[in-house]
């Protein structure tokens, strides 16, 4: 998963959009459909993109170099061989391609991940969440007792960590200090060691803020920065070049 390229596409989706309405009155659902085209050019392969313009006259307000927030939404984006869906907000957009800033989600269901997650533990878990964290549920034992592993997550130095803190085995939920052998050099403390993921590179300026785990499958949340008219377009003319024909848009 590279959000690098996922947040500069956004970014340059908008721009690209807004620019070619840029003294024109059309309609506000015009605007969002031209951004939407843009983001799902930018973001293909990519099932459903929409965009949302939140000003309601925004139309009137292009006229004047203002576009106003922008919430693009995008469903079932494929990359590293996982699907995800991606919300960005961009505030203040312009457009010359100025903003000022905004925030992003990424999030990915569960299945994917936890198949990454067994070939690197050699374990077989099945994620979910307790409305609080992290949940892991597997087996223990030479009699495959059922048990749930819940967790803590944080982003630290660029990575995401996950610490186990309670097991659930037979309906009865434990901290971890308490479980027999938990802190020995045992096959299970071994599987309940805290486990860390390196995130990928993101852009100058863009960083992870908090990772959730929800219903529909694990969220991590990006802080974007504000930019300028420049330095936006310098970001657009880059991404442009590697998506070729999405400039025309």
């Amino acid at each position: 998963m590279n959000r690098r390229h996922l947040v500069i596409a956004v970014s340059a989706a908008v721009l690209v959009a807004a620019t070619s309405l840029t003294g024109s009155v059309a309609l506000t659902h015009r605007a969002e459909q031209r951004i939407a085209d843009a983001a799902a050019c930018r973001l293909a392969p990519v099932g459903d993109v929409s965009a949302t313009l939140d000003n309601p006259l925004a139309a009137v307000t292009m006229l004047r170099g203002a576009v106003g927030d922008v919430d693009v939404h995008a469903e079932h984006l494929r990359r590293g061989g996982m699907s995800m869906a991606l919300d960005a907000h961009l505030r203040g957009v312009r457009t010359d391609g100025a903003t000022h800033g905004g925030s992003a989600t990424v999030t990915v269901p569960y299945s994917p991940l936890a198949k990454r997650l067994d070939r690197k533990s050699g374990n077989a878990w099945t994620l979910g969440t307790d409305g609080r964290g992290l949940t892991l549920t597997g087996v223990a034992g030479p009699l495959g007792v059922p048990v749930t592993v819940h967790t803590d997550m944080a982003l630290r130095a660029r990575a995401l960590v996950v610490t186990p803190t309670e097991v659930t085995i037979l309906g009865r939920t434990v901290a971890l200090n308490a479980l027999p052998g938990s802190t020995a050099d045992t096959a299970l403390a071994q599987r309940l060691k805290p486990r860390s993921f390196a995130l990928p590179a993101l852009p100058s300026g863009v960083r992870p803020t908090v990772a959730r785990a929800g219903a529909s499958g694990l969220t991590v949340h990006l802080a974007l920065p504000s930019a300028t008219a420049g330095t936006t377009a310098s970001a657009t003319a880059a991404h442009a070049e590697a998506a070729g024909r999405c400039a025309a848009l």
